[in-house]
């Protein structure tokens, strides 16, 4: 009698030491934004951490409390703990925002 032998894929293998062990960092998850507009609720609920990541990036990041932020009055490179829900980024540059870890 022959014995079967299942292997899995890296990425399933991969995939599942996170499900099993967690996550190692602080963030699990990045999105660029650039000239565009992404809503963070939904299935992009937990992005909060932003990152202005090059210098002339314009727009609006408006907070799940109210309010808005000017992007361009922030400085590339400053970690800045937001809850987004929505970012605009006009100027075609990029923003960085962060999954964190729950």
């Amino acid at each position: 009698m022959s014995e079967l032998f299942y292997s899995a894929s890296e990425a399933q293998l991969a995939e599942s030491v996170f499900e099993r062990l967690g996550h190692p960092g602080k963030y699990t998850a990045v999105q660029s934004v650039a000239n565009t507009q992404v809503d963070f609720t939904g299935s992009n609920y937990g992005y909060g951490t932003v990152i202005v990541g090059e210098s002339n990036a314009a727009g609006t990041i408006t907070l799940s409390g109210g309010g808005n932020v000017n992007i361009a009055h922030l400085t590339v490179g400053t970690v800045y703990e937001l809850s987004p829900t929505k970012i605009v980024e006009s100027g075609d540059k990029t923003v960085y925002v962060f999954k964190r870890q729950q």
